[in-house]
């Protein structure tokens, strides 16, 4: 009976060992164990594919047999202190780790250590070796396509930078033509209007009907071309930084119909209706002339765009510090993709109610930048055949006192 026993034993443990030796053999990465001594004790399939030996040539051989040779006597010297330090931890920690295969070739590895101790061998270490090779390989692709995408980008923003240089350059002397074109402009066309005015009066002889429609066709354009020459004047001292702001207190609700006025004979000859609901009638400190010129170019829009018999309303009223006025009108309207672009310059949307297009395009563009020279915003809300609302905010007092 015991010998049966035995036998039993015997098997199961011979099984066993065959089941280890299946799971052993049966795992990825290089699984090797060496005594206290460094020699070879065990190994499984993947170390032979590994280092291209067959088992009987690596058990019982130093196991620096598979390290490089300019590394193998410092390796010595780390084994040692591994016996001494033992611990589950990974090998070389921040070092390139290298295998060295039958052939001579070498290749990178990743190598974990597990001690362990048992009566029948002492100290061992169980080295478990993962091939890295194609990580590596990833790992240098990447670095490559990191470094040639840097380098692109480096390019790329000093070429931008470059573009910028020249633009702001570009966009200065654009400045600076325009404004002394402007100056240049309105001196002979500031005598042009004098005489066409005097001309009208008839002070040196009267003049025949079609003489008068004629100086009168001369006096109207020059007035409308100085306008244009001054937008323009205006909006290269804005893009120039040279546009000086003067805050002032004023009336506001007087300014309103300053500016009402300004509009008056077109308003009139399209018999259009105009209202103004003023829920502020007190001061504001801001630049008068400027705030002036922001409600005209609103209110002359407005009056263009309108057809006959509309309505023109300007609201206004105030919300945390700020005055916000609203100019609605019953015209043609602006479609929503236009609704950014018409504050750019030069930018004209759609015709005016006699079904041609009339100015520069500069208003808007203007007209923003001195709301938001200000310190405040402007925004339109508009559908094309029901018309349009411009509104815009300034704060009561400027942001910085004395500015």
């Amino acid at each position: 009976m015991q010998r049966a026993s035995g036998h039993k034993i015997a098997v199961q443990a011979a099984m066993g060992e065959q089941r280890f030796r299946e799971i052993l053999d049966a795992a990825p990465d290089a699984i090797l164990q060496v005594d206290q001594g460094g020699l070879i004790i065990l190994l499984n399939r993947a170390t032979e594919n590994m280092f291209g030996y067959n088992r009987a040539d690596l058990l019982g051989k130093p196991v620096e047999v598979l390290i490089p040779q300019d590394v193998r006597e410092r390796h010595h010297g780390h084994r040692v202190g591994y016996h001494n330090k033992a611990s589950v931890r990974p090998m070389g920690v921040g070092l390139t780790l290298q295998g060295l295969r039958q052939d001579g070739t070498r290749f990178p590895v990743e190598i974990s250590l597990s001690p362990s101790e048992s009566p029948e061998v002492g100290f061992t270490t169980t080295a478990i070796i993962r091939d890295i090779t194609d990580r590596k390989a990833d790992e240098v692709r990447f670095r490559s396509a990191q470094e040639k995408y840097t380098g692109d980008l480096v390019e790329a923003n000093q070429q931008l930078e470059l573009q910028n240089r020249e633009i702001e350059r570009a966009n200065r002397l654009k400045s600076e033509f325009l404004a002394s074109m402007s100056h240049e402009l309105r001196t002979p066309l500031h005598t042009i209007i004098g005489f066409s005015e005097l001309l009208g009066e008839g002070l040196h002889g009267p003049l025949t009907e079609k003489q008068r429609r004629f100086v009168n066709h001369i006096h109207t354009d020059s007035l409308h071309l100085l306008d244009l020459i001054n937008d323009i004047l205006d909006l290269s001292r804005i893009e120039a930084g040279r546009l000086e702001l003067r805050p002032e207190p004023f009336d506001f609700s007087a300014l309103v119909e300053e500016s009402m006025a300004s509009v008056r004979t077109v308003t009139r000859a399209k018999s259009l209706a105009t209202e103004t609901r003023l829920l502020f009638d007190g001061a504001v400190v801001a630049d008068r002339v400027r705030i002036k010129q922001i409600l005209v170019n609103l209110l002359s829009n407005a009056a263009k765009f309108t057809p006959q018999g509309g309505q023109i309303r300007v609201n206004a009223h105030t919300e945390h510090g700020m005055l916000i006025t609203s100019i609605t009108d019953t015209g043609v309207g602006i479609p929503p993709e236009e609704h950014e672009a018409i504050f750019d310059e030069f930018y004209q949307t759609g015709v005016t109610t006699r079904g041609v297009r009339e100015g520069t395009g500069l208003g808007l563009a203007i007209t923003r930048r001195l709301v938001e020279g200000h310190g405040g915003t402007i925004t339109v809300e508009s559908t094309p055949g029901k018309g349009s609302c411009f509104t815009f905010s300034i704060p009561l007092k400027p942001l910085v006192e004395g500015a």
